[in-house]
């Protein structure tokens, strides 16, 4: 036979497509050639439509669509990649550490930057203890240890990096240290845990008095012995303090509640007397979380709302807080002098986040915290392909769902490191240098930071590797360089051609 295209009419091809697809490659047809269409669609419509003509009509419309599609369809080719098999990851913090701990234990040689002078992070500096009884600062002792120990993970402390160039598979990044040294390093796939920080703020008097301190400092007062918890005969604690409003934090920060909950269990544990009562907005304590809520109201814990639009009121009295609000079920304002007052304010980014998106080619959120590619199918990959995010990088999050999503990310990264090579995607882009007048405007709209200009050769060079085909390059192009392969003009008009007519099949 002299076919050179097959197109197959099937119901539910997302069942039969690579199977028709692989029976069509041992044949001696390139991939590229085959279709197949869903008719299933049509043939239910019709059926209860009870309409015959229009079943016939439609499904020859749909495949003369797709005849037409194949004709003009053009040999595709992959290319093949060397991945080196090395590792980037930026931040050492719990989540940083977990995921270089991860990819190390597969084999894989692993650079691990951070810019303090040690590894742990917020776990071993700021966070003592959790509220389901976890140890922070042990867990990331552990960690820690194991990543000294592990010889496939190198260590770079008082480090940061600088730029980094290629795509995923050929990384090369440059690392710099405080004391001026750098260090060019060559690596597949990077993932970045660089996590954050507890803000600070200015609102009901903080800074005026010891007696006002943010959970943290708390957390870090009850941890030390700092503060003494028999002198704690009324606390009250503020949540969402600058969040969720315009002007401060536009997010919910989803651990402030927690910490809340568990410093109170904390003061209670040493002074079962104290009177504590907890001023929120919502209380965020999702999933699992809940039944250390419902304990807390079983202890005596007292939990207020507070409407945004008028604030618990400060001011300080003989160096003590008096705190008043508007009491929802009394519909009256109550006021109380208290031993402390502790504000929950937000977890946010580290201000470098925007130096490191710049010199990796990622995104951020307008919050600062770096853009996945999707919520839901792709969590943990950013738009620019080889490249992983994982803990408070992303968005604030319990040391629990740090720890799942480093993992996560590492085993994505691995994904492509473990065959040691890998192909690009069948349908890249590709430019017309005859047509092309180098306006750029398709390597400022590309998401995936896959074209750049060739200042030697004056020419717009595409990065197979980087490419997935999204076709933003084409749609600005004002001359009609930039293309899809395998989704050229002459294809695309025959479609529309087919689509707006009733073709007869041959």
């Amino acid at each position: 036979s002299s076919c050179n295209r097959v197109l197959f009419g099937a119901c539910l091809p997302y069942i039969y497509r690579q199977r028709l697809k692989n029976m069509a490659r041992s044949a001696g047809l390139s991939s590229t050639f085959v279709d197949v269409v869903d008719i299933r669609g049509v043939i239910l419509k019709a059926a209860m439509e009870k309409d015959l003509s229009a079943l016939v009509r439609k499904v020859r419309s749909l495949l003369a669509v797709s005849i037409e599609k194949l004709k003009r369809a053009e040999p595709v080719k992959v290319h093949h990649i060397q991945v080196e098999q090395a590792a980037l990851v930026v931040g050492g913090g719990i989540a940083g550490m977990r995921a270089a701990l991860s990819l190390a234990h597969r084999g894989i040689q692993v650079h691990l930057v951070e810019r303090a002078a040690d590894l742990g992070g917020r776990p071993m500096r700021r966070l003592h203890y959790t509220l389901d009884g976890l140890d922070p600062k042990g867990l990331a002792a552990q960690t820690q240890q194991r990543v000294w120990e592990h010889d496939r993970i190198t260590v770079h402390r008082r480090s940061e990096v600088l730029s980094s160039r290629g795509s995923i598979g050929r990384f090369q990044t440059v690392i710099g240290s405080d004391a001026g040294e750098s260090v060019e390093i060559r690596h597949g796939v990077t993932i970045v845990a660089t996590g954050g920080h507890e803000a600070s703020t200015a609102e009901y008097s903080y800074g005026q008095s010891d007696r006002i301190l943010t959970q943290g400092e708390l957390e870090d007062g009850l941890a030390t012995g700092a503060i003494d918890v028999q002198e704690l005969s009324r606390v009250v604690m503020i949540q969402c303090v600058g969040s969720r409003e315009r002007g401060g934090h536009d997010y919910c920060s989803r651990v402030c509640c927690a910490a809340a909950l568990k410093n109170t269990f904390k003061i209670l544990e040493g002074n079962p007397g104290a009177r504590i009562i907890v001023l929120y907005r919502d209380l965020m304590t999702y999933g699992a979380m809940e039944q250390y809520y419902t304990r807390a109201r079983g202890a005596g814990v007292v939990f207020a709302t507070y409407d945004p639009k008028a604030k618990p009121q400060v001011e300080l009295v003989g160096g003590l807080p008096r705190v008043t609000w508007e009491d929802a079920v009394l519909g009256q304002p109550v006021s109380t002098r208290v031993d402390m007052l502790v504000l929950s304010t937000a977890i946010e980014p580290d201000a470098s986040n925007v130096d490191l998106a710049q010199a990796v080619g990622v995104d951020l959120t307008p919050d600062g915290f770096f853009q996945e590619a999707d919520s839901k199918w792709r969590p943990v990959d950013f738009a620019k392909e080889g490249i992983f995010l994982a803990g408070t990088a992303h968005s604030p999050r319990p040391l629990v769902e740090a720890i799942c999503q480093a993992e996560a990310a590492a085993q994505r990264a691995f994904t492509y490191l473990s065959g040691g090579h890998m192909t690009t995607a069948k349908v890249t882009s590709r430019t017309h240098d005859a047509l092309c007048a180098l306006c750029q405007q398709c390597v400022t709209v590309c998401p995936h930071h896959a074209r750049s200009i060739d200042e030697a050769n004056q020419r717009l060079v595409v990065d197979e590797a980087a490419c997935q085909g999204c076709g933003m390059c084409a749609s600005v192009c004002p001359s009609g360089a930039s293309e899809l392969l395998g989704l050229g003009d002459r294809q695309i008009m025959a479609v529309i051609d087919a689509s707006l007519s009733d073709v007869p099949m041959a």
